[in-house]
């Protein structure tokens, strides 16, 4: 019976050593391969982010650029909406045009020519059509 801790060479063989070498190098070069991917990946994740996070940004401020212009004109339109009114506020044919638009006078030798509603030009159709349907008297 050998016991292998009693029973010793005194030198081991070369493929005893190869062996050994062998089987350390394999767990440190599974922990190179793993540590080289991670970090491979981490420095891809810091690539992405300084390269990634400026055209970010830019798309953002474009976007708010968009936004801001598209008030800026709708303000505009206002603005000038009231200037037109403010005009016609201190013109005075203004005042006197709606005064009489909306008290139905008109002035002295002034022919008032208005269009009829939707409602008025049912009325008269029905008014023409009833016209149309009674006999004429002999």
């Amino acid at each position: 019976m050998k016991i292998p801790f009693l029973h010793r060479r005194s030198h081991p063989t070369l493929e005893e050593l190869e062996t050994q070498r062998f089987q350390r190098t394999r767990g440190i070069r599974r922990v190179m391969g793993v540590s080289g991917l991670i970090l491979l990946g981490f420095v891809s994740f810091l690539g992405s982010m300084l390269v990634l996070q400026p055209m970010l940004e830019l798309q953002e401020l474009q976007h708010d650029k968009e936004q801001k212009e598209y008030q800026l004109e709708l303000a505009r339109k206002d603005e000038q909406e009231a200037r037109n009114r403010a005009l016609w506020m201190n013109d005075p044919e203004y005042y006197e045009t709606t005064a009489r638009d909306r008290a139905d006078m008109a002035k002295p030798g002034e022919t008032i020519i208005r269009r009829p509603t939707p409602a008025d030009l049912q009325r008269m159709k029905r008014q023409k059509t009833a016209k149309q349907k009674k006999p004429a008297k002999n």
